[in-house]
């Protein structure tokens, strides 16, 4: 049963995101869903204020504690607005009626935007997939909801479990030591507007593709090709001690039979030397060790034991949140950006009800951050490969799409970027 008030501490992935966000690193990420009709707004935010009644996971906001942040009932209601022409922007809680996250609407489009301390993408999907549900319903349709909506559906405690903490073992967990990776440089866009580069595929027939040339999953493929674009088109990287490392973010729900709508995901990572003379068969064949040697349960167990371990600590316990939140910067830098080199997010397939699929004709889903990161979502026959990057050299982005080709995927592109945004943004 729902509680009629109620808080929560944040997740141990969502502690960090208050601390460290700002309008260079927004920490916020995009799901949006095309219909086939014109959005009506008001009936949009009817739909949002429908489904917020059923997640209590977003139906919060955030409080400053002594000793944490915390996550309190937030007795607002919800207005969407119109999409502006930035991609995940930083935006302050306080001027959002204390919400974590944007509903917008364009033309036929409706996107959330989620600050990523309040869940991560299987989240927000749940979320998202409920507000258009609703949305349709209230536009006088009459949809099977095929137990595919959670709004529609009993509620679970175990839907706001903090999952992390639930699957910690204080007797499982590894030394996490990571080197310094390899960062892309170059100009950026004015006030780091964010290029998007959409990748529209087929999705039956990347798979073949991917399964029989290289016998590789989705994930590893677009992987590996990111890496390799990197370092085949970078003149300092092969100069460089520094690896080209592609972080690789992970449910952990299926591993730890979770149904929670927090946080739960963990990064893996493929690494390579760029001194050494690549091919991308070469990269290929590495990732798939690398997902081999860490995509498993005492691995990821391993990983989430030391992330916990960290705030279960006495002395950080009863630190004050202000010399915390110094703190959190600096390990973010350490353990965060400075060994990332790129990012990419598969979403997975998005499933809806068979009669929902008549009203919904596309999904796109982009992440935020410096450099380069990449998303991954399937619906329909579609498999969307979005990249963003506030860099303004787009030789990476080409060498993807060359790469695609030369493998025979028929491809179509869109993107946010027109003639001339170098010179003027």
């Amino acid at each position: 049963m729902q509680k009629s008030k109620y808080w929560h501490k944040l997740d141990n992935a969502a502690k960090v995101f208050p601390a460290v966000s700002k309008k260079q690193r927004s920490n916020v990420f995009r799901i949006a869903f095309y219909l086939n009709d014109k959005v009506n707004s008001d009936v949009l935010s009817e739909a949002v204020n429908i489904a917020l009644k059923r997640f209590q996971v977003f139906n919060i906001q955030i409080k400053n504690g002594i000793f944490w942040n915390y996550f309190s009932e937030n007795k607002n209601t919800y207005k969407v607005e119109q999409e502006p022409n930035e991609v995940c922007k930083f935006f302050k809680f306080d001027n959002n009626q204390g919400f974590l996250f944007k509903v917008y609407y364009y033309q036929n489009k409706v996107s959330l935007e989620t600050f990523h301390s309040l869940t991560d993408g299987t989240g927000a999907l749940e979320f998202l997939k409920s507000i258009i549900y609703e949305y349709l319903i209230l536009m006088g349709n009459k949809i099977d909801h095929e137990n595919h909506i959670l709004s529609r559906k009993s509620f679970s405690n175990k839907e706001n479990e903090d999952s992390f903490n639930a699957n910690y073992d204080p007797k499982v967990k590894k030394k996490l030591k990571e080197d310094r990776a390899y960062h892309l440089s170059g100009d950026v866009f004015k006030n780091y507007w964010t290029l998007v580069f959409k990748i529209k595929t087929n999705k039956d027939e990347v798979l073949q593709m991917v399964k029989t040339k290289y016998d590789a999953t989705v994930t590893q493929y677009v992987a590996a090709l990111i890496a390799y674009s990197i370092y085949d088109e970078g003149v300092s990287v092969k100069q460089s001690k520094k690896p080209i490392k592609m972080f690789i973010p992970v449910n952990l729900r299926p591993y730890f039979d979770s149904v929670t709508l927090r946080n739960f995901s963990l990064y893996i990572k493929a690494s390579f030397d760029p001194r050494k003379k690549w091919t991308f068969e070469d990269m290929l064949e590495l990732t798939k060790v690398d997902f081999l040697e860490q995509l498993n349960y005492l691995d990821l167990k391993m990983r989430l034991g030391s992330l916990v371990s960290l705030e279960k600590n006495v002395f950080v316990r009863f630190v004050p949140l202000f010399i915390k939140n110094i703190f959190f910067k600096i390990g973010f830098q350490m353990l965060g950006e400075s060994i990332n080199t790129s990012s990419l997010s598969n979403l997975g397939i998005v499933k809806l009800p068979n009669q929902m699929k008549d009203f919904v004709k596309d999904v796109d889903f982009i992440n935020s951050g410096p450099g380069i990161n990449s998303t991954i979502i399937t619906y329909q026959d579609n498999l969307n490969i979005s990249i963003n990057t506030i860099i303004k050299d787009l030789s990476v982005i080409k060498s993807i799409t060359d790469q695609l080709i030369l493998d025979g995927i028929n491809i179509t592109v869109d993107t946010n970027y027109e003639e001339g945004y170098d010179e003027i943004l």
